[in-house]
């Protein structure tokens, strides 16, 4: 099959932001409540993800913006970012009490 036909599958912007930084957010979120030496607990866990993950897309957005010709940093993003590590959160937690990590 050729790359010509292949489908493609239309996500908007914001929703490729949303699914990353949920990605992220089970990422990060894994080894810091589930290390076996020093687990943290779940405040602590969503604090830091939460904290990480928004400076990080914060520093990437204005970077964008004021770094980087003909891109621009948008709130929109941002929003869907920090959706994003919220909802990766929540489904981190939930696995984490149904012993799946």
């Amino acid at each position: 099959m050729s790359s010509s036909n292949v489908p493609s599958i239309a996500i908007s912007d914001k929703g490729i932001h949303f699914i990353f930084y949920a990605i992220f957010a089970i990422l990060l979120y894994i080894p810091l409540r589930v290390n076996t030496k020093r687990s943290f607990s779940i405040v602590t866990t969503v604090v830091l993800v939460i904290v990480i993950g928004f400076v990080l897309g914060s520093v990437i957005e204005l970077v964008q913006h004021h770094l980087i010709v003909g891109r621009f940093g948008e709130y929109l993003d941002l929003l869907a970012n920090t959706t994003g590590l919220l909802i990766g959160v929540i489904i981190s937690e939930v696995l984490y009490r149904k012993v799946v990590l």
